[in-house]
């Protein structure tokens, strides 16, 4: 635990939490089973329901009153590889002297929010919830831009690829893609009721005053929000455009065995009236019989030159 006071920062046991009264307390814990949370709780009296939602890894982010402090969910968004995006839900416990920051796994916030504290720039409690507030909001961007990059990617590789040979790659690309959106508007849309709360100072334990900078961090959720959701309609685009040009691709397929089919549907219908058993040559004329094969060869031409002009072959 990390205390301040009078510009000096110090470590301190967890056991003195509560007679501390008069500093400013940060609490960091990296996993939401640890003996320190129960400590945690019995030193600042939280309530069973927050430590309850402390400890569920998939709660949606919000914003809960109790009567000894308040209780947040937020998320903390990842990247670590292109085509992984990581979710963490961090719990955070506001009280008049403490930050309680609970989490599973390494947060990295943690170490900028640390650094801020340790240099005297965080002196409040509120200061400290609006640090953590956006260095979470601002990671969030990197992550958002990235997907972008991929939407382009992916609607340029479709309008390059003439032939198709890459479509299926390139829509299952385009609905994971989609489906990862979707998950993160999930998240992330959210925390603009938590952080509209904040931006009225309707959260009891907060020194007043901070409105406008817990406005700032709303703004930025609204744009990540509405970045997602453009990236979204855009995707849903490509896809839409991906199978128009697939099934353009199907009719002229279609449209030249069709084509083909009817000019071999002329020769298949003359050929079938001489495939019958004759004892003779028909028309008992080898002339008449040579002038219905030239016939017959002629309409295929004919059939196919008429085809090529009309721009069905």
């Amino acid at each position: 635990m990390l205390v301040r006071q009078d510009g000096a920062v110090r470590e301190a046991p967890l056991e003195d939490l509560s007679e501390l009264r008069d500093w400013v307390c940060w609490v960091d814990i990296a996993d939401s089973e640890d003996e320190d949370l129960m400590t945690v709780a019995k030193e600042l009296g939280l309530h069973p329901l927050a430590l309850e939602d402390a400890r569920e890894r998939s709660e949606r982010p919000k914003i809960d009153r109790y009567e000894a402090h308040g209780f947040l969910v937020f998320y903390a968004i990842d990247a670590p590889e292109p085509d992984l995006v990581k979710t963490q839900p961090v719990s955070i416990f506001v009280a008049p002297n403490a930050l309680v920051t609970v989490h599973t796994g390494p947060l990295g916030a943690a170490a900028d929010l640390e650094r801020r504290f340790r240099e005297g720039r965080l002196e409040t409690v509120s200061t400290l919830l609006h640090a953590l507030l956006d260095v979470l909001v601002d990671r969030y961007f990197p992550v958002v831009d990235a997907f972008g990059d991929r939407v382009d990617f992916l609607e340029s590789l479709i309008v390059d690829d003439a032939a198709g040979r890459g479509l299926q790659t390139s829509l299952r690309e385009l609905f994971l893609l989609k489906r990862e959106l979707v998950r993160l508007r999930q998240v992330i849309a959210p925390e603009r009721e938590v952080l509209a709360v904040l931006a009225r100072d309707d959260l009891p334990g907060l020194e007043g005053g901070r409105a406008a900078y817990f406005q700032d961090v709303y703004d930025h959720v609204v744009r990540v929000t509405d970045e997602i959701d453009t990236f979204r309609d855009l995707t849903s685009n490509v896809i839409d455009a991906h199978l128009a040009a697939a099934s353009n691709r199907l009719n002229e397929v279609v449209k030249v065995l069709t084509s083909v089919a009817t000019v071999l549907l002329v020769m298949t219908l003359i050929t079938g009236f001489f495939g019958m058993n004759f004892e003779a040559i028909p028309f008992g004329s080898e002339t008449l019989f040579w002038t219905a094969l030239g016939v017959l060869g002629a309409s295929a031409v004919a059939l196919a030159v008429y085809f090529r002009r009309q721009g069905w072959l």
